[in-house]
Parts: structure tokens; C-alpha cells; sequence
């Protein structure tokens, strides 16, 4: 028939079909073998020996060539990528490959396009007259680049140069001695999140996708009626591998009806650092005006400890580290504006700033010795009647790297930090008043600090010692507590600091030497409490336990329900005591009463039956 004739005629995706050999070809080979050419075909991709062999595949089948276009249905390109990962990987370097939908999909639905991206197919086609998540996060893909259809992949799945190129598996669950980047996404607040509903209960579900290793989900906490400024803030931390192909949804989910109202997706490399609002689009992807998510992102610098290394130092190539661009704020610059934006490389040291800001900037045509950068961080009072303290100031060196001193600065411990633009003072003597000033400014944050030992923080880390002012709370202690925390799974389930209390445990010294037991006493400390204060009071063996509140309210319902429970069988306990040992108190009875007999009688039954 003619269809049987069509699928005859059909190329695989190595080139013509195998059963039809081209004119001029021998098929010896085949039938010496005593297995079909599709079988010979089979054994040539599962072998990669074969490649080499002087009868390899091209002497079977003719050698396709770059501008050829071989289309795979969506269940023949799954299977691939779950039996011949890195090897699709690697035909895609050379071939352009095309995957379309399954001919089951009668509702018109999409597969999921990323499981292909990751394994370096350029062309996924999807039934656009269908407006799901598929289409959704293709629009984000190609909203790169101006929007002109073409992104170039990344240098893993085609570049030579890069450390994991023929050995990357976007499916491998386990990547060792690869050290993730990690995240802090905090959002805080919406602006008309829900367009068509003003009095909703609205929240906000974040997903996480990219490889099955980089997935996750969150979901933020409803408030009740208000979709015009509702106020989450709320931060999450989430571990980032393969950043070249991550995307971040926000989905406005109402808390009743579980509908979506509004949603965005944007690639995790469009992310800025620090405060953005984001701007929310309608389930048909258009974008809506007044409807936006503020959110503050930051990436924190990879800690590699060991063997391990950066995931995204293996992942790219220095020319591409080289080549990505980060903008600084320069503060102090002669000017009418108070501060200054410049570009930057991940690779610009302190001097190489200090240089292209003279070259740029006008009024300062003198040495280059005369000016310095100098690093500053401001303290922040959360409190009004709080005495504010001086800013800590030092001096940036010239090899210093700048993207790596932003990268150290923690918001979460109660700062904030700026670059500021100095001028030398030719006097010596002024040079030495503030080398004074800035050892004082040293000593006196070194004297008005205290160390404080945390228990139970994480089963990874049972124990951590941190540096924190006096003035500190225990909201401030936990904060810190939880940034050094190594970022352990469970920290990550539960990275807010309102959820968690500081349990405080003391054991007194025993009165007399004999009794070499005492017991502990146990308290929990108020948000706002003083822990240098609450740990000067001690008078004995004291510790600071790390504890979710949901666990002491659980802890404290068993505790009632102890009491309550020991109050009641002490009562029927007691009860029980009185009606055994109970004598009846003799009744007096008037002589002339003509009813004395009845009633006496009558009481007798009764306390007789009492006593039944």
C-alpha cells in the first residue's frame, strides 16, 4: 500500500533508512552477520567501538549532512534521552534534530520542552492554540536574545573547551564533587495580584525547573482577602547545579479555589541581584499592567570544601566567566549624582575600577595614588530608641576582587554595604588620625561582640559557635545561626527565622557537694529578648537549643494533657479515699416533731444508698 510504501521510504535519524541501501553499496556486511540491517544499526549505536571499525555506519548508510533535519515523535525522543543521554547529546553537536507532539495528545496538550532542551534538541514544535505551561516556558526561552527566535545552547552540550563536555547526564541524580550555587529568593510583597478577584486570599507557589536534580517547589503562606498590597515576605533557599537552563514560575494561586490568576516565568540568568518587581502575565501570556511580584534575589558564593568544585566553574568556559557582566554602584564620585553605576567583570579587581573611574570621570586628573576605594558597612537598627551604631569602614585592596565582595555581603545579618570613592589626604598626620580611627572603630566592634554556641541546629551540624554584637536578639542570633547552617536539607525545608525559638537550658550547681544531680531548667526566649544579657545571668552549666515552634506547641499540648490527666486521678483518687473512710454526723432530732421517726428513716435509706 502506499503507506506501507511511505514508512519504507522514511530516513532515521542517523540518515536513509538502513533497509534501502543507496546505489553503489554493498550489503555484504549485513547479511554475513546473519542479523538485519536495522539489528546492525542497533549494535553500531550501542557500541561506540563500532564508530572507529573499518566497517562502521557510514559504510552501511550514507552520512547525513549538517543542514539535515531528522523529526522524532515525542515517545521515540523520551526514550532516547533515557537510553542515550550523553550520545543524543553528542549527535546534536553536529545534527539538527526535531521533536513534535505524540498523535495521542487529542486534546491538543504539550509535552514538556525542557527534558529536550537539556539534551540539545533545537527544535521542539508545539500546538500553539493551547495555552498550558509548555507554551508558557517556551515563550520565556526565546524571550532572550530580543526576542528573535534563536538561543544559543549552552557551552556544555556543544563547546570542546568545557571541563564536562561528553560526560554531562541531564537525568543523573547524583553529582559528586560538584559544590551547587545557592539561592536566597525573599518575596516580599504583591501589587493587584489578582485582577478579576478583589477579595481573594491570595499566595504565591514558586517552581524551580530544570534538571530533575534542580526541581523543587514552594508556596507561600495565604493572606486573607487583600489582592491589592499583600505582604508575604518570605524567603526561600534552593540548591542550583546546571544554571544554564533553570526557569523561575510565580504562580498568584487563590487559597480557596486553588485557581491560578496570574503567573510569570523568567530564566534563573535574568535574575538580578538585590530588590525587582517582577511583572505578572494572564494565563495567555500577556502581560498585565498594574499586577507585579517584589521580590529581592541573590546569589551566594559556592563554599567548595575538599575535592569538590563549583558546578558552575565545570558547566561553562573562562572565556564565558570572563565575558559575563555585573553592575557595581560607586558611591561618592564628584558629580551631581550621589552615586554611580559601572559594568564589571566576574575577573575586575579594586585597581582595574579605580582606573576606568578616573578615565571616566571628570575633576579627577590627578595621581592615581590619591584616590582609593574603601568598603562600608551600615549597621541597621531594627528598633527606634536602638542606638545606632558607627559603620564599619576599611580599605579595598587593589587585587581584590569586586563581584567576589558582593558576593559576601549578608543583608540577613543586619547590614548593608557600599563601595565609596576616596580621596587621599596629603597630610601624614591626617593619614595617621585615620588609621587611629579605624583601629578604634576594629577594637571597639571587636570588644562590643560576644560568641554564643547554638545546639542542635541541624542534623548535619549538630553544634555551631557564632560572632554576633551585643545588642544582638535572639531573632538576630537565629538569623545568623541558620546562614551558617551549611544550608542543610532541613534548614532548606524550613528557611524562615519566625519559625524558629532559642530554647534556654541552665543546670544551677547543686546547694550541697552530696547531691551531684541537679535538674535542669528550661526556658524559651522572647523574639526581641537580649541573648548576651540572658547569658551573663547564668550561674551554671547554660546552653542555647535551636527548636522549631511547632515542635514546643506540640510539646506543650502533651505537657497539658499530662497535667489535666494527673489532676483527674488525683481528684477520683481522692474521692475515693472520703466514701471509704466516710461516718455519717449523728442527726439531731426535736422530741416533739410527730415526723422525726419518718425522716430519720428517710435519711437512713439515704445515706445508705450512698454508701451503695
Amino acid at each position: 500500500s502506499s503507506r506501507g510504501k511511505e514508512r519504507k521510504s522514511r530516513k532515521s535519524i542517523f540518515g536513509n533508512n538502513p533497509g534501502r541501501l543507496s546505489p553503489g553499496e554493498s550489503a555484504t556486511l549485513a547479511k554475513a552477520s546473519g542479523k538485519g540491517p536495522f539489528d546492525v544499526m542497533r549494535q553500531t549505536w550501542e557500541d561506540p567501538c563500532s564508530f572507529n571499525s573499518p566497517a562502521s555506519l557510514s559504510a552501511i548508510i550514507r552520512t547525513p549532512k549538517c543542514y539535515h533535519i531528522s523529526s522524532l515523535n515525542e515517545n521515540a525522543a523520551k526514550r532516547l534521552c533515557r537510553r542515550y543521554s550523553q550520545k543524543l547529546i553528542q549527535h546534536t553537536t553536529c545534527q539538527l534534530l526535531r521533536m513534535y507532539p505524540a498523535a495521542t495528545r487529542i486534546d491538543s496538550s504539550n509535552p514538556h520542552p525542557l527534558i529536550f532542551w537539556l539534551h540539545g534538541v533545537q527544535l521542539v514544535a508545539l500546538n500553539y492554540q493551547t495555552d498550558d505551561l509548555p507554551l508558557q516556558l517556551n515563550a520565556a526561552m526565546f524571550e532572550a536574545n530580543g526576542g528573535c527566535g534563536y538561543v544559543l545552547k549552552p557551552p556544555v552540550l556543544w563547546d570542546k573547551s568545557c571541563s564536562m563536555y561528553q560526560q554531562f547526564c541531564p537525568l543523573e541524580r547524583d553529582l559528586d564533587n560538584k559544590e551547587p550555587a545557592i539561592y536566597s529568593l525573599t518575596i516580599v510583597s504583591g501589587q493587584n495580584v489578582c485582577p478579576s478577584n478583589s477579595t481573594g486570599s491570595p499566595c504565591i507557589e514558586i517552581d524551580v525547573l530544570g534538571m530533575p536534580l534542580d526541581s523543587c517547589h514552594f508556596r507561600t503562606k495565604p493572606i486573607h482577602r487583600n489582592t491589592l498590597n499583600p505582604m508575604w515576605n518570605e524567603q526561600f533557599l534552593f540548591r542550583v547545579h546546571f544554571e544554564d537552563l533553570v526557569f523561575l514560575r510565580f504562580a498568584v494561586v487563590e487559597n480557596n479555589s486553588s485557581a491560578v490568576t496570574a503567573q510569570r516565568i523568567i530564566p534563573l540568568k535574568a535574575l538580578k541581584r538585590g530588590y525587582r518587581h517582577v511583572q505578572l502575565h494572564n494565563l495567555h501570556n500577556e502581560a498585565l499592567e498594574i499586577s507585579s511580584l517584589f521580590i529581592n534575589s541573590r546569589r551566594m558564593e559556592e563554599s567548595p570544601s575538599g575535592n569538590t568544585l563549583p558546578a558552575s566553574m565545570l558547566f561553562s568556559t573562562a572565556e564565558r566567566r570572563a565575558a559575563v557582566a555585573y553592575k557595581v554602584t560607586i558611591h561618592g564620585i564628584p558629580g551631581p549624582e550621589p552615586f554611580t553605576v559601572f559594568n564589571i567583570s566576574g575577573g575586575t579587581t579594586a585597581a582595574h575600577l579605580l582606573h576606568q573611574l578616573l578615565a571616566t570621570t571628570k575633576g579627577t586628573e590627578s595621581c592615581a595614588t590619591d584616590y582609593f576605594l574603601m568598603e562600608e558597612k551600615s549597621f541597621i537598627s531594627k528598633e527606634k530608641n536602638e542606638c545606632r551604631k558607627p559603620p564599619f569602614q576599611r580599605v579595598i585592596g587593589p587585587e581584590e576582587g569586586l563581584v567576589q565582595l558582593l558576593n559576601s555581603w549578608f543583608p540577613e545579618e543586619g547590614y548593608v554595604g557600599r563601595i565609596i570613592f576616596k580621596t587621599r589626604e596629603e597630610n601624614l598626620n591626617e593619614r595617621n588620625s585615620f588609621q587611629e580611627t579605624k583601629e578604634e572603630a576594629v577594637i571597639s566592634s571587636e570588644d562590643d561582640s560576644f560568641f554564643v554556641q547554638v545546639h542542635d541546629v541541624s542534623p548535619e551540624q549538630p553544634r555551631t559557635v557564632i560572632k554576633a554584637p551585643r545588642f544582638s536578639t535572639a531573632q538576630d542570633v537565629i538569623q545568623q545561626t541558620l546562614c551558617k547552617a551549611k544550608y542543610s536539607y532541613s534548614i532548606l525545608s524550613n528557611p524562615n527565622p519566625s519559625d524558629y525559638v532559642l530554647l534556654e537550658e541552665v543546670t544551677k550547681e547543686p546547694a550541697n557537694k552530696k547531691s551531684s544531680t541537679s535538674k535542669p531548667s528550661q526556658r524559651i526566649l522572647s523574639d526581641q529578648e537580649c541573648v548576651f544579657q540572658a547569658q551573663s545571668k547564668w550561674k551554671g552549666a547554660g546552653k542555647f537549643i535551636l527548636k522549631l515552634k511547632e515542635q514546643v506547641q506540640a510539646a506543650r499540648d502533651d505537657k497539658r494533657k499530662g497535667i489535666s490527666f494527673a489532676s483527674e486521678l488525683k481528684k477520683l483518687t481522692k474521692s475515693s479515699k472520703q466514701y471509704r473512710g466516710f461516718i455519717s454526723p449523728p442527726l439531731q432530732v426535736l422530741p416533739d416533731s410527730p415526723q422525726s421517726k419518718d425522716e430519720k428513716s428517710a435519711c437512713s435509706l439515704t445515706f445508705s444508698d450512698i454508701m451503695e
